[in-house]
């Protein structure tokens, strides 16, 4: 049933989750916070050359080698409890939630899409901002219960923050009504276009030019999508069109975002306080396409859902799980970022991408044709490509 396969899906993301997490150990550059603490190398100092410096130095040598291979074994000399909690476990973590909470929100995302009619029925805004509303719920009383330190701004910093929430509403929102009109699997390989916008946008806005093998990288993405679209059966123009608007709207996030985020006042914050900042105005800004484009109707549109057989607790519950799960998934992204290298978050966002048209495709029973499977192969793998290549060339983000 529904529910057997829902609980081996999530086996399967938890057991995915541990493949970018082992090997971001071992792919970290000196810039990263999780980089290798003391390469080995480094610790192959001669016991001759350390006898050369006197008989104390050789025995601090010594003993800070024999204090460092310690911490890279797990160390005897840490407390019991980082067996059970170290750097490992704790990406593991990360890239789980990660993993768990997107493929969560996809679905109850379409249960509720599906329970109130889909894009066509009169309530995708709603429905995207109440999620975005949840995420506030959750991050407010963070704040005030002081669990987590509440961000430090002035009216300025707000303003400034502003045009990144507005290009975060419309990419949540061009997502929604996208994931509405087609299968979740069709929805996530037209969003596997992104990388195509945002060099598109660098290029334009910001003169950034990358080298000839980035924009290679760019060709299998383009064409993966054209194929995978040719026999889609639940191909839909309106998803088609709303995935673009949202693929525009997260590379306009990115370029606008890029010197706003080198700025100390925002660096302070963190990334979990970064993310529930721009949530925050991206809720703002969904609230007045709300009320004139749905507002007047919206009554008439849940009486209709309603009508049909639609129950108000499925709607609600799947809504706000929704809400839930996506903010859950894209605060940890932050973290996840924060944590690894660009390109381990590259590879970890890729397979990512292939965990929730998989899963979905499972959980909604979704017929795909032998067309799909190989573009989407094709678009997914050129989104790798592109982030290894941006990432060789210059411009690594």
């Amino acid at each position: 049933g529904s529910q057997h396969r829902g609980t081996m899906a999530a086996r399967w993301i938890a057991m995915l989750a541990l493949l970018p997490a082992t090997c971001a150990l071992h792919a970290q550059t000196p810039g990263s916070s999780l980089r290798s603490s003391l390469p080995m190398q480094k610790l192959s100092l001669s016991s001759d050359s350390a006898l050369l410096r006197g008989p104390s130095k050789a025995v601090a040598e010594e003993s800070a080698k024999s204090a460092a291979v310690e911490r890279l074994r797990g160390g005897s000399g840490k407390s019991p409890a980082s067996f059970l909690w170290n750097e490992t476990v704790e990406l593991t973590v990360y890239f789980a939630l990660w993993y768990w909470g997107n493929t969560y929100y996809n679905i109850y995302n379409k249960k509720a899409m599906n329970l109130l009619g889909g894009s066509k029925g009169g309530l995708v805004w709603t429905v995207s901002s109440a999620q975005l509303f949840v995420g506030i719920l959750w991050v407010i009383p963070l704040w005030i219960l002081g669990i987590r330190t509440s961000p430090k701004m002035t009216a300025d910093n707000w303003k400034q923050m502003a045009p990144i929430g507005l290009w975060a509403a419309g990419a949540h929102g061009g997502s929604v009504i996208s994931l509405g009109a087609a299968a979740v699997s069709f929805a996530q390989i037209l969003k596997a276009c992104e990388p195509v916008f945002s060099a598109a946008n660098e290029a334009l806005l910001l003169g950034k030019v990358q080298a000839w093998p980035v924009y290679a990288a760019l060709l299998p993405i383009i064409g993966g999508v054209a194929l995978a679209s040719v026999k889609e059966l639940s191909f839909s123009w309106l998803s088609v069109i709303s995935a673009m608007i949202a693929n525009q709207c997260a590379a306009l996030k990115g370029v606008q975002g890029k010197d706003i985020m080198k700025q100390p006042w925002v660096k302070a914050m963190g990334p979990a306080n970064q993310y529930g900042v721009v949530n925050m105005l991206a809720f703002l800004w969904t609230l007045p396409i709300v009320f004139a484009v749905e507002g007047p109707k919206a009554m008439d549109s849940w009486n209709n859902a309603m009508r049909k057989g639609s129950k108000k607790e499925d709607v609600l519950k799947n809504v706000v799980f929704s809400g839930l799960t996506f903010y859950l998934y894209n605060e940890v992204s932050f973290l996840c970022l924060g944590k690894v290298t660009p390109i381990t978050h590259s590879v970890a966002n890729t397979l990512k991408r292939v965990v929730v048209l998989v899963v979905s495709c499972i959980v909604f029973n979704t017929p795909v044709s032998r067309e799909s499977i190989i573009g989407s192969t094709i678009a997914i793998l050129g989104t790798l490509l592109y982030s290894l290549a941006k990432q060789k060339y210059g411009g690594g983000h």
